[in-house]
């Protein structure tokens, strides 16, 4: 008997491949079976309980072994109705009759398949480059049916993997290519490396430029073809892909009034005296621990891998990830994974984002490690990690201070589009954006075609402030004030509220300090002072940072 959580048998006919539903395909192995079980056990305990499609993959196979697995799986299959795929094997596929075949770049070349396999079978493709796309896309939609998109993150499956791992973003720009070459017919399925503490944040974040499209299903094998319990673990994954919602902090990432309230974010983090872990460049840690302070936060400048985890799980903790200098990547990596895991808040400050190559891979390996609450970074910074910017930064100066205002806007909201977060892009002006749409994800619907462009935004000006650029680490300690307002709401305040908040306090404070400094080196004090003063008197509508024209009245 199947439990109430599996799925009954349906004897209809064949689904046909227009009718696919790829959201949860398994790919076999037979080398990682738990002892007890059997291929077969394996791929029916999946199927009781949320596969939608199986691809059988067995590369050490002899052939007359391949087709009596073959031959059994298609049975369940069929009792299903889940298509059947066999990898690389066009012979055994049709010997079989299988449902379809799934090459990879060095098989045997696509027409040749589709000629042999006839117009109705299915065919799916292995790509992780654009110029692929843009092949498929020549061939027309009678070829191609789907394609795995990956490697996504490093996996074990590929004992001499030939592609390195791309992440979300990776995904997403085949995604985009899909889009732009018309491919519009073509289904897709992210692979490599997914398991269910990552799934979530690939969904959500996995998504065309345009709006329009996003990943229609999650390949993976080890989940279940090692789990000790395959029904659990498929029925888990089955709930990830149909959540619909990643709540990846535990504040409130949907805005429901239409005020920034700043008076209300201050009082929770006043009451909350959220831990701010920095993992921050030398040169900011103290500046960056007396800001914090201040602002009625506890600071913690720790690089200790072990104690990660304990941090993570202190109440109103939040993590600010600074690359100025960075601690060892594996720390950083667990850090992040911590926070994740428990919710809380994460600000991540990519320092001199594309200033060389080393930065440039650094940050972009960062950025796939985890969600982060919101992303900061000047407007070189912010230019460079949209793809706006070709040219090298000069260090981690902002430089492009001739950028116009409406290319550093476009810049941040598709920051915070791809990386499904809040931007901010620092400068006279402040561009801040929201592009969590709630956590919100859907398989195939994209964001239902609201783009970069037209997500919400702020703009926050104070006229120029020229001492802040004469100082060492006022922009990271920005980071410090954003996470430390971040980890001091309470589940019900809202995350946008608290960086928007964040970003008017600092420039007001910023304002105050250079009114009353002789230099740049009482301009430190003052600003610590004035940000001391603006907290506890908290009275935003005396501060001289204000949201632009439009948004006047904005502030509570």
């Amino acid at each position: 008997m199947y439990s109430s959580n599996e799925i009954k048998l349906d004897t209809k006919e064949k689904v046909s491949k227009k009718d696919v539903d790829y959201s949860l395909y398994l790919v076999t192995d037979s080398t990682m079976l738990p002892e007890g079980t059997t291929l077969s056990s394996q791929v029916l305990a999946g199927l009781r309980n949320g596969v939608t499609l199986v691809q059988l993959r067995e590369k050490d196979t002899d052939t007359k072994t391949f087709i009596a697995e073959a031959m059994e799986v298609k049975k369940l299959c069929d009792q299903f109705r889940v298509p059947l795929i066999i990898n690389d094997r066009v012979d055994v596929a049709l010997a079989i009759d299988a449902d379809g075949v799934h090459v990879g770049q060095d098989d045997m070349p696509i027409p040749m398949v589709r000629k042999l396999l006839g117009p109705d079978k299915i065919l799916g493709w292995s790509v992780g480059k654009v110029s692929e796309v843009e092949t498929l896309a020549e061939w027309g939609p009678d070829m191609i049916d789907y394609i795995g998109i990956g490697m996504v993150f490093p996996t074990k499956t590929k004992k001499n993997p030939k592609k390195s791992p791309m992440g979300p973003q990776g995904v997403c720009r085949i995604l985009d290519a899909l889009e732009t070459n018309g491919a519009d017919w073509c289904r897709t399925v992210a692979i490599g490396g997914l398991h269910p503490d990552c799934i979530e944040r690939v969904l959500l974040q996995c998504g065309s430029l345009n709006g329009k499209r996003s990943i229609d299903g999650i390949s993976l094998v080890s989940d279940i073809m090692a789990s000790p319990d395959a029904a659990r673990s498929t029925r888990i994954l089955r709930e990830l892909i149909l959540k619909n919602y990643y709540n990846y902090v535990d504040v409130q990432l949907k805005k429901s009034a239409a005020a920034i309230n700043v008076k209300s974010v201050l009082n929770q983090v006043t009451k909350n005296r959220p831990l701010v872990q920095h993992m921050t460049n030398k040169v900011h840690q103290n500046f960056g621990a007396n800001v914090t302070l201040a602002l009625n936060g506890s600071p913690i400048m720790s690089e200790i891998q072990s104690e990660a985890r304990d941090l993570a799980q202190i109440p109103n903790a939040s993590l600010l990830v600074n690359t100025g200098s960075v601690a060892p990547i594996e720390t950083v990596k667990t850090a992040i994974e911590a926070y994740n895991e428990f919710k809380r808040p994460i600000v991540f400050d990519p320092v001199g984002y594309s200033a060389t190559e080393t930065r440039h891979v650094l940050n972009d390996t960062l950025l796939t490690y985890g969600q982060f609450s919101c992303i900061k970074g000047n407007s070189s910074e912010i230019l460079s990690l949209a793809r706006f910017s070709t040219s090298k930064m000069k260090g981690v100066d902002a430089g492009n201070t001739d950028v116009d205002s409406s290319l550093l806007l476009s810049a941040t909201q598709t920051v915070a589009y791809k990386f499904k977060t809040i931007c901010v892009c620092t400068g006279e002006l402040d561009f801040i954006a929201d592009g969590t749409f709630g956590g919100e994800y859907a398989l195939s619907k994209g964001t239902e075609g609201y783009d970069a462009k037209s997500i919400p935004y702020i703009v926050v000006k104070n006229g120029s402030i020229p001492i802040m650029g004469e100082i060492t680490a006022s922009g990271c300690s920005l980071g410090s004030t954003i996470a430390c307002l971040l980890g001091g709401l309470d589940t019900e305040g809202s995350a946008f509220d608290a960086v928007v908040s964040a970003v008017l306090l600092f420039k007001s404070a910023g304002k105050l300090a250079s009114l009353k400094c002789k230099g740049s080196g009482s301009f430190h004090v003052e600003l610590i002072d004035a940000l001391y003063q603006l907290v506890r008197e908290n009275k935003p509508e005396t501060w001289t940072a204000q949201l632009t024209k439009e948004y006047e009245g904005f502030i509570e």
